[in-house]
Parts: C-alpha cells; structure tokens; sequence
C-alpha cells in the first residue's frame, strides 16, 4: 500500500495530520500572571475577584499561589497561573523566582498601585518596574514576546515597552473620587505617560463598585487567558480609567500639559512629585524597617564582628529561601501538570 492510498475517503498523510491535530488540541495554554505592587493596596482583593471568589482577602506572606482554568481553543482546559508578591517592596528580591521559572514566556505583570497613597504611588512604581526590568534583563529571548498593536504609529519612536505584557492597576478608586479635580488630572496624566511608555495597560479599580469589579476581570482575562479587551476606553479624569495598551496617544497626553515642555519620563516625575510629594520608602511613614526600636537598627549598638556575622547569616537564609521557593513553584507546576493529565484522560 501507498503513501497515497485513501482510507474513509482521507489519504494516509491526512489521516496523520489529522491525528496531530487533535493530539496539539488536547494541550492547553499556560499563561501566568505575575501580581505586584504596594503593600495593602487590594492585590489579594483583585485575584479573588478575577476567580469569582466571595472570601475575606488574608495577608499575604512572601509569595503566594492560585490557577484557574478556562474553556479555550484547545479540548483541554487553558490555565493562567497567578502568583501574587506581598509586602510592597520587601520582597521584591523574589520576582527573578518566577521571571527565570517562565523565563519570560507567556508571562504578564500586574501592578497594583494604591490610589489612596499618592505620597509612595510613584516610588513604588519606578522600583518595581525597575526590579522587573532586571530581571527580565537576565532572561534570553523575550523580547518577540510582547507585540503591542500601536494606535498611533508616531509613538512608537517615544516608548520603551517592557518585552512582557503589563496591566497597571490603580486601586481604591472610591478614594481618588474625593481628589481635588487638580490633583486628578496630574495623576492621570502622569499614569497614562508611564502605561504608554512602557506599553502597558491602565485602569482604574474599586472593590465596591461592580461596573470596575467586571472591567478589572475583563482585563485580567486578557492577560490569564487571552481574551479580548474591554471594548470601552475611557481617559477622562473624572472617571475611572480604562486604557488598553497601545490606545492611547501622546500628544492627548501632553496636552493636558499647560507648560509644553519637553516630553520625557523625568518631566513627568517632576510633575506628579510637586503635586504629591514622595515619602522616602526606606525612612519614612511608610518605611520597610517599621521597627527602629530594635537594637539591630540603632547605629548605638553597632559592632563591626557582630554586624558582619549577622550579614552572612541573613545572606545564607536569604539564599535557602530562594532555592525554597523555586522548589515551591517547580511543585506546584508537577501537581498541575499531574492535574491535567488525570482531567485529560477522563
């Protein structure tokens, strides 16, 4: 018998095709999302409102895990995997745990920034897309990941995309209603400038109000499982924002500018620092070291063989967490994997 010989009316290399085919349809897409952002700002709040969940958000220790799965393309189920990093900036060190286990694929950044503490939104912010850029800086080949589709082809000479997909979230919108009118527009001004620059979405979140509760979903079902965008865009001040990424465009942006000066990020930190001046994250109200009672903070108690037994103590722990955790996630990933295959052969 030939290649060419034909069975129920299929040739023998159609009948193989067609059997991979179905074997590529039982696979299904893993995405993952990465959380982060500042410390109680409603990062827990917002998962459990993508998963449909009605429980009381807990604290979050270190670095937390959820998944959940969604009819798809595939006969399989699709998976977005969630991780979320508590803390603020304390933990910050822990995002090359999960940035070198996807090694950038699939992979997207959700920031969340609280609305209701301008006075650290824009640290927080610069340090933690800062962080993120370095590790992916230490990740090969993820630039071709991210493709924005660009309203305004002018722009695209301006912004510096990160080469993942990000969603900033600003949270706790029922506070920023209560802004001055004044103080809204240079938010959001500044907000857009940065989204757009780094190619990134941007919306606006509040746990109480259902209309923002289903966009947040919406966006964050683009990013789990690749859905589409909410269809609505929204760039006025006096409302929730709602900017896809790539949607925007810089010259809107800079004309709510009265001054018309050059365009750059360092402008626009200017801007947002004179309107809402920044506490210093590693010394003010808001500091990492809450403590400064302790005798381990105070120059007073110093001593020098004491201090450097101390620090490489901390950098041996610091370490055993880290290949903790990365045994974490590799164990989560087999429980998955073990998941599938069971739902898969039912």
């Amino acid at each position: 018998m030939t290649s060419t010989s034909v069975r129920n009316g299929q040739t023998i290399l159609e009948l193989a095709m067609s059997s991979k085919n179905v074997a590529s349809d039982m696979v299904p897409v893993e995405r993952t999302l990465l959380v982060i952002g500042s410390k109680n700002a409603g990062k827990t709040s917002l998962i459990h409102s993508f998963f449909d969940k009605n429980e009381k958000p807990k604290p979050t220790l270190a670095l937390e895990y959820s998944f959940a799965r969604r009819s798809g393309k595939s006969l399989a189920k699709d998976i977005c995997h969630v991780w979320e990093l508590g803390g603020g900036l304390v933990f910050k060190d822990l995002l090359s745990v999960i940035v070198q286990k996807t090694r950038g694929r699939r992979l997207s950044v959700v920031l969340v920034l609280d609305l209701s503490k301008p006075d650290v939104l824009w640290n927080t912010m610069e340090m933690l897309l800062e962080e993120v850029k370095v590790h992916l800086g230490n990740v090969l080949d993820v630039e071709e990941y991210n493709q924005i589709n660009v309203k305004n082809i002018e722009d695209k000479k301006f912004m510096s995309p990160l080469p993942i997909p990000l969603m900033i979230v600003g949270s706790k919108y029922d506070v920023y209603q209560n802004f001055e009118p004044a103080k809204k527009r240079v938010l959001c001004q500044c907000l857009r400038y940065v989204a757009h620059t780094y190619g990134a979405s941007l919306i606006f979140y509040g746990m109480n109000d259902t209309i923002l509760m289903k966009v947040s979903k919406e966006m964050m079902s683009h990013y789990g499982f690749g859905t589409p965008y909410p269809k609505n865009h929204i760039y006025d001040s006096n409302k929730a924002l709602l900017v896809p990424a790539g949607s925007d465009c810089f010259e809107k942006i800079d004309n709510l500018n009265e001054a018309g000066s050059i365009r750059s990020m360092h402008k626009y930190k200017n801007t947002f620092t004179s309107a809402f001046k920044q506490i210093s994250i590693e010394s003010g109200t808001h500091a990492l070291s809450t403590d400064t009672a302790d005798p381990l903070n105070d120059t007073n108690y110093a001593d020098p063989l004491i201090d450097e037994t101390l620090k490489k103590k901390q950098e041996v722990c610091d370490k055993n967490i880290s290949t903790e955790l990365k045994l974490f996630v590799d164990n989560y990933e087999k429980f998955l994997n073990t998941e599938n295959t069971k739902n898969t052969s039912q």
